[in-house]
C-alpha cells in the first residue's frame, strides 16, 4: 500500500516519472519465463502492484535438466491426510532429490563449472511448522544441514545430553539423570560397565553401595568413569558460587562436550556445536535465578517440545540450508525447492483489525455483530494477496533450477492451493539415472607441527596479547606503595587528638556526598542546609532499627564539610573545582581507572586534583595509601600538583609527581 501510494504520487507530479527495472541478474531464462507467465495474471488485480515482466540475462544452463521442474507427492490413502502425513512424504521425496544431484550436477561458478554442493541447494518453507521432519531426513541420509528456521532446539540429542548433565550438577540424589549421563553418548558407558562398577563398589567391606555423582573416585576401576567423576564433583563444587551460564561452559570445556559433537556427527557437526553455544546463551538470563531454575524451565521446554531458536551458523558449502520464505529475501541459491506448501493457513482471531477504515471486531456474547463477516473476509483477502507475494519471492531466489512441488491431495486450505504455479506445465524431475555421489572430502595435510614449533608460536601469542592489568586507585594495593612520602607537603597546622562520635564508613559517604553537592550547587552553602542534608542523607543509610552502631553528628558532618570548602587554599581553587570525575589513563605496565573526588580545570588543562578524607587519625600507612592514589591520579590527569584534605582535622597534604 505504501508502494503504490507512493508510485502514484510520483506518476501524478509534473514531469513525474515511474522507471519499470526489468532486467534480472540472477534467474535463467527459462525460470524467469514461468515465473512471468504464473505471477503476471496474479499481479494483475486491483490488491496487487502491477506486475512488470522481467527479462532475463542469463540464458544458458550449465546442466541437462529442465531449469523448472515439478516432483510429486501423492499419498495412497481415502478421506482426509493430514499435513503432517504430507510433510512425511514430501521429505522423504526432497531427500532423495538433493542426494540424486549433489556431486552429478555442474553449475557454474567464477567462469569455470564446478559440481554442485550441499550448500547450492535451499530448501524455502513459507514457516517454521515442523520443519524438523526435513532436518531429520536429510540427517539421516547423511546430508549436513544449515538450518536458518530451525525452532527446534528442544528436539535436539544435544539439549537432552546437556540437561542431564545440569541435573547431576544441581543435584546429586538425581540418579536417573547420573545415569543418563553415564550411558548417553557425552560418556558413552555400557549398561554392563555400569553394572560392574556398581557390584564392585557393593563388594566393599563397609556394606552395600550405589554408583552415584557422590561416589569416592578412588573406588572406581573403570577408568573412564573414574575420570568423568573426578570432573563431576569439581564442578559440582563450583555450581553453587559461578552463574549457570559459566558453570555450563566450564562443564563442556572439562568434559571435551565439543570434541565428542564433532566426532559424533562427523560432517554435520556445526550445527551441533552451535546449539550447545545457544544453550549457553540461554543460561545467560538465569545469573539471578540461579541454576535450579534454569534447569527446572529446560526440563519444561524439553518435555512439552516447546519451540526454540536453535543456535545459527555461517551456512557451510556441504550443508543444505532451510530458510523461511520471509527471511529468503533478496538471497539467490542455484537449486530452490519450496516445501512445507501443505501447511493450513492462518485462521482469524477472535478479535479481527480491518484496516480499510481502522476498525476492530469481535464476537460478543456469541452474537456476531453485521460487520464482523465483512471485516473476516477483508482480512482474508489481504492475507491471500500477501501469500501469492511471498510465493514470488520463492519462486524467484533459484538461479540455475526450480524444481515446484505437486500435491493435488493437499488441502484447499493450504499454502499450495493458495496459488496455481502451473507445475502440471513442467516436466516431472526424473533422477533414475544419477546415482549418488560422494563428494570428494578435502585433502588432507600432514601434520608438520612439533613441539617446538608449538612452543615458538605460544609464546609469540602470549607476547602479541600481553596480559590488561587494571590499577584502581581506591582500592589501596599495598604492594604497588613505593616511597610515596617523597614530595608530600603539609600545611602547617596543629593537629589534636580528635574524637568523632561515629567515625566510619558512613560519615565518609556523607561526607563526600556533602562535598559533590556543595561543588555541583545543588546544596546552598549554609549550616542549616548542610546539616539538614547530613541528616536525610544518614536516615537513608541506617535502614535497620536495630542498628546499634554508633551513628555520626549530622551537625558536625555538616561543619566539617564547610570547613573544608572554607581552608584557604580549597576556597582559593573553589571557581575551578568539578566535583566526581571519572578518570582513565596508564602507565607503562597498567591501565589507570578511577573517579576523582574533584578537578580544578583551568582553560581546559586540569591544574589540580583534590581528594577528600573523611580519616579521623589515619596511620602512616593509610597515608601512604592516600599518595599513591593521588599519585594515580595525577598521572592519568596530568595535573602538576594534588591535596589530600583531611575534613576531620583540615589539614592538607600537597602531592607533586615523582
Amino acid at each position: 500500500e505504501a508502494y503504490e501510494l507512493c508510485r502514484r504520487l510520483i506518476d501524478g507530479q509534473d514531469r513525474g516519472a515511474v522507471l519499470e527495472i526489468t532486467a534480472n541478474f540472477r534467474s535463467l531464462s527459462p525460470i524467469i519465463e514461468h515465473v512471468n507467465a504464473c505471477f503476471e495474471p496474479v499481479f494483475a488485480k486491483p490488491a496487487q502492484p502491477r506486475y512488470v515482466p522481467l527479462a532475463p540475462t542469463l540464458f544458458e544452463p550449465s546442466h541437462p535438466l529442465p531449469c523448472v521442474a515439478r516432483f510429486s507427492v501423492e499419498i495412497a490413502q481415502e478421506g482426509r491426510i493430514y499435513a503432517e502425513t504430507f510433510r512425511e512424504a514430501e521429505a522423504e521425496r526432497v531427500v532423495e532429490i538433493c542426494a540424486s544431484l549433489i556431486g552429478n550436477v555442474s553449475i557454474k561458478r567464477a567462469d569455470k563449472f564446478t559440481p554442485l554442493r550441499a550448500g547450492d541447494i535451499a530448501l524455502l518453507s513459507p514457516g517454521h511448522t515442523e520443519l524438523w521432519r526435513y532436518e531429520r531426513a536429510l540427517e539421516q541420509r547423511g546430508l549436513a544441514v544449515s538450518s536458518q528456521a530451525g525452532q527446534t532446539l528442544m528436539r535436539r540429542q544435544e539439549t537432552q545430553d546437556i540437561l542431564a548433565l545440569l541435573r547431576v550438577l544441581a543435584d546429586s540424589s538425581d540418579t536417573l539423570a547420573f545415569g543418563a549421563l553415564m550411558r548417553g553418548p557425552l560418556v558413552g558407558l555400557s549398561e554392563q560397565e555400569l553394572l560392574d562398577i556398581t557390584s564392585a563398589l557393593a563388594e566393599q567391606d563397609d556394606g552395600q553401595r550405589f554408583f552415584t555423582v557422590r561416589t569416592d573416585p578412588e573406588l572406581v576401576q573403570h577408568a573412564v568413569a573414574r575420570d568423568i567423576l573426578v570432573e563431576l564433583q569439581r564442578l559440582r563444587r563450583r555450581a553453587s558460587i559461578v552463574t549457570p551460564s559459566l558453570i555450563l561452559a566450564e562443564a563442556i570445556e572439562r568434559l571435551n562436550v565439543r570434541v565428542i559433537m564433532a566426532a559424533r556427527h562427523r560432517n554435520r557437526n556445526a550445527r551441533a556445536l552451535v546449539n550447545l553455544d545457544a544453550l549457553i546463551e540461554r543460561a545467560r538470563g538465569y545469573s539471578i535465578a540461579g541454576l535450579r531454575a534454569f534447569i527446572r524451565d529446560l526440563q519444561d521446554d524439553w518435555e512439552r517440545k516447546a519451540r526454540a531458536q536453535e543456535g545459527r551458523f555461517d551456512a557451510a558449502e556441504d550443508a543444505v540450508e532451510i530458510v523461511t520464505i520471509h527471511s529468503a529475501k533478496g538471497l539467490e541459491w542455484p537449486i530452490v525447492i519450496p516445501v512445507n506448501s501443505t501447511t493450513e493457513l492462518y485462521r482469524p482471531d477472535q478479535f479481527v483489525h480491518r484496516q480499510s477504515d481502522n476498525s476492530l471486531h469481535w464476537m460478543l456474547g456469541g452474537v456476531a455483530p453485521p460487520e464482523l463477516a465483512a471485516a473476516r473476509a477483508a482480512e482474508s483477502l489481504e492475507d491471500a494477496n500477501q501469500r501469492e507475494r511471498i510465493w514470488y519471492v520463492a519462486c524467484t531466489r533459484a538461479r540455475d533450477l526450480l524444481i515446484l512441488p505437486h500435491i493435488p491431495q493437499a488441502s484447499k486450505d493450504s499454502w499450495f492451493s493458495s496459488i496455481d504455479l502451473r507445475q502440471l506445465d513442467t516436466p516431472e524431475m526424473d533422477l533414475t539415472s544419477f546415482a549418488r555421489r560422494e563428494m570428494p572430502a578435502s585433502a588432507s595435510l600432514p601434520n608438520e607441527q612439533s613441539s617446538d614449533i608449538f612452543a615458538a608460536e605460544q609464546l609469540c601469542v602470549e607476547e602479541s596479547a600481553p596480559p590488561i592489568v587494571w590499577r584502581r586507585p581506591s582500592q589501596h594495593d599495598a604492594d604497588r606503595l613505593g616511597d610515596p612520602l617523597e614530595g608530600v607537603v603539609t600545611s602547617e597546622s596543629h593537629i589534636e587528638h580528635l574524637e568523632v562520635v561515629g567515625a566510619g564508613a558512613r560519615r565518609g559517604v556523607i561526607l563526600h556526598k556533602l562535598m559533590e553537592e556543595l561543588l555541583a550547587g545543588d546544596l546552598a552553602e549554609e549550616l542549616d542546609a548542610s546539616v539538614y542534608r547530613a541528616r536525610e542523607l544518614l536516615s537513608q543509610l541506617v535502614t535497620d532499627a536495630n542498628d546499634d552502631e554508633p551513628q555520626p553528628d549530622p551537625h558536625e558532618m555538616g561543619v566539617a564539610a564547610l570547613r573544608g570548602l572554607a581552608l584557604p587554599q580549597i576556597a582559593e581553587l573553589r571557581p575551578h573545582l568539578v566535583p566526581e570525575v571519572a578518570i582513565w589513563g596508564r602507565d607503562e605496565v597498567s591501565l589507570i581507572g578511577g573517579r576523582a573526588d574533584a578537578l580544578a580545570v583551568i582553560e581546559d588543562r586540569v591544574d589540580a586534583a583534590v581528594d577528600w578524607k573523611s580519616d579521623v587519625h589515619p596511620t602512616p600507612a593509610v597515608r601512604e595509601a592516600h599518595v599513591q592514589q593521588l599519585r594515580d591520579y595525577l598521572s592519568a590527569t596530568g595535573a602538576m600538583r594534588g591535596a589530600i584534605v583531611y575534613l576531620t582535622s583540615g589539614e592538607i597534604a600537597w602531592i607533586v609527581p615523582p
